[in-house]
């Protein structure tokens, strides 16, 4: 199966698929960047399996993501049910077209939350 079907079934059984490592010690951050591939109109599945494993209460999260022509779709509105209790900063959008010329682009969204 190619991997835009086995996201498609994954997002229709709203599947939580297995992690095979745990952040140690989540406790100790308190801001995480959330980088993923838009698919589906949405996070990969695991990514939501890595949301609804932790508490964010009290953190900032800034998501970072690639995508192919939707940009976020419904991926905030995702992150903000899953993680109530946390900050859900301004995201970069990426296109995949752009990732090879885009360090600037990272660089200020660093800058503007903080992190550079």
């Amino acid at each position: 199966m190619q991997k835009i079907e086995i996201t498609k079934q994954e997002y229709n059984e709203n599947a939580r698929p297995e992690l095979t490592a745990r952040v140690e010690n989540m406790d100790a951050y308190s801001t995480v960047i959330i980088a993923f591939p838009n698919r589906w109109t949405t996070m990969p599945m695991a990514v939501f399996t890595f949301l609804g494993s932790c508490d964010f209460s009290g953190k900032k999260i800034c998501p970072l993501i690639t995508y192919g022509g939707s940009g976020f779709s419904s991926s905030l509105n995702d992150i903000r049910r899953l993680c109530p209790g946390a900050e859900i900063t301004e995201g970069l959008a990426i296109n995949g077209d752009s990732v090879g010329t885009c360090d600037k682009d990272i660089k200020k969204w660093l800058r503007q939350n903080g992190l550079l």
